[in-house]
C-alpha cells in the first residue's frame, strides 16, 4: 500500500518551480478527509490520480473550509464530497439539509400566477388577531391531520372576506407547510388560469392542459380568488364544474379563497352572459359545500399598510 505523503512528495519534486504548489500539497497532505478517502479507495484509483486531480482535491479543501468559516462558496447550499469517476477523484456537491428541504418543497408544490410574497408565507409568522383566529385554527387542524397520514376524506376550507385581509397569504402558508412535509399541493390563481386558457382557444397549449388535469387530480388543491374573473358559462361549466365534480367524486381535499361568501358566490355563479341560471349555480355550490367548510375572515386591509 502506497503512502499518501510519498505520492505528494514525488509530485512536489516533479513540479518544484510551480507557484503555490507547496501550500497546495501541504494542505492536501494534512486534510483528514482526503487521507481517509485515500486509504479507503487507493486500490480503485489510477496511479496518477492524485497528480492529475490536484486541482479538484484543493477545491474540495477550499470549499469545505469556506463552509466551516461561514464564507460564500461556489455552490451555496451544497457541500463538497469526494467520489471516484473512471479511477480519478472527483468533487461532487451534495445539497445540505436546508437545501434538500427547499428542493423537496419545490417538487411537491405547484403554484400558478401567485404573488411572489406567497413563496415565503409561513404559518409561524401569521399575526393571530381575532379576525384570523378561527381560520388559522382550522388550517392548523387540517395540516395536522394531513401530516398524521389520515386517509379518510379531509374537508378543505372556503375562506371568504374583504380584500387584503390575508386569505391568500394564509393559504400560501398552508401550501408551503404541506410541501415541506412531503405532501403534494397545488396553489392556483383561478382568474389568471381562466384568462390563460381563453388565450388558447385557437391553439393547443399542453402545459395548460396538464395544469387542468393536475387541478382535477392533485391531492390538495387551493383555488385562489374564486369569483374575481368575468364569468362565462364555459369557465363555470367546462372548467370549474369539471374540476369540482372530479374532486368531489374522488374525495380530494380542496380549498377556496373568495371575496364572496357562499351566498354571494352562488349569485355570481348564476349570472353569465347567457343569462341567469340558478340551477347550474346551485349544482356547483353543492360540490363546493361538500368539499370545503365556510370560514369568514375579517380584519384590516394589510395591502394598505405602509
Amino acid at each position: 500500500m502506497q503512502n499518501l505523503s510519498e505520492v505528494l512528495q514525488q509530485f512536489q519534486k516533479q513540479y518544484a518551480n510551480k507557484a503555490n504548489l507547496d501550500e497546495i500539497i501541504e494542505s492536501i497532505g494534512q486534510d483528514d478527509d482526503i487521507r481517509t478517502f485515500w486509504n479507503a479507495h487507493q486500490n480503485d484509483l489510477k496511479s496518477d490520480a492524485f497528480q492529475l486531480k490536484m486541482g479538484d482535491l484543493y477545491e474540495f479543501i477550499q470549499q469545505k473550509n469556506k463552509i466551516a468559516a461561514g464564507e460564500k462558496t461556489l455552490y451555496p447550499g451544497y457541500y463538497p464530497q469526494l467520489t471516484i469517476e473512471k479511477g480519478y477523484p472527483l468533487v461532487h456537491y451534495v445539497a445540505d439539509e436546508n437545501t434538500r428541504q427547499q428542493l423537496m418543497q419545490r417538487r411537491k408544490l405547484t403554484a400558478y400566477k401567485m404573488p411572489k410574497a406567497i413563496q415565503d408565507a409561513d404559518l409561524q409568522t401569521l399575526i393571530q388577531d381575532n379576525g384570523r383566529m378561527t381560520a388559522l385554527a382550522e388550517v392548523v387542524d387540517i395540516l395536522s391531520q394531513k401530516i398524521s397520514g389520515k386517509t379518510d376524506f379531509i374537508q378543505g376550507l372556503y375562506l371568504s372576506g374583504d380584500f387584503g385581509i390575508g386569505k391568500t397569504y394564509l393559504m400560501g402558508a398552508l401550501a408551503n407547510a404541506l410541501a415541506a412535509n412531503n405532501i403534494e399541493v397545488m396553489l392556483l390563481h383561478f382568474p389568471s388560469f381562466i384568462s390563460d386558457l381563453k388565450g388558447t382557444f385557437d391553439h393547443k397549449d399542453e402545459s395548460l392542459d396538464e395544469l387542468l388535469t393536475k387541478a382535477k387530480t392533485v391531492s390538495n388543491l387551493i383555488l385562489d380568488d374564486i369569483g374575481a374573473d368575468t364569468l362565462t358559462s364555459w369557465s363555470r361549466d367546462a372548467i370549474l364544474g369539471i374540476i369540482l365534480e372530479y374532486r368531489m367524486q374522488n374525495e380530494l381535499t380542496t380549498f377556496f379563497t373568495s371575496n364572496f361568501d357562499m351566498i354571494g358566490l352562488e349569485s355570481y355563479l348564476a349570472q353569465t352572459k347567457d343569462g341567469v341560471e340558478p340551477v347550474k349555480a346551485a349544482r356547483l355550490m353543492q360540490r363546493i359545500k361538500y368539499l370545503a367548510k365556510p370560514v369568514q375572515m375579517t380584519g384590516k386591509n394589510r395591502r394598505l399598510d405602509i
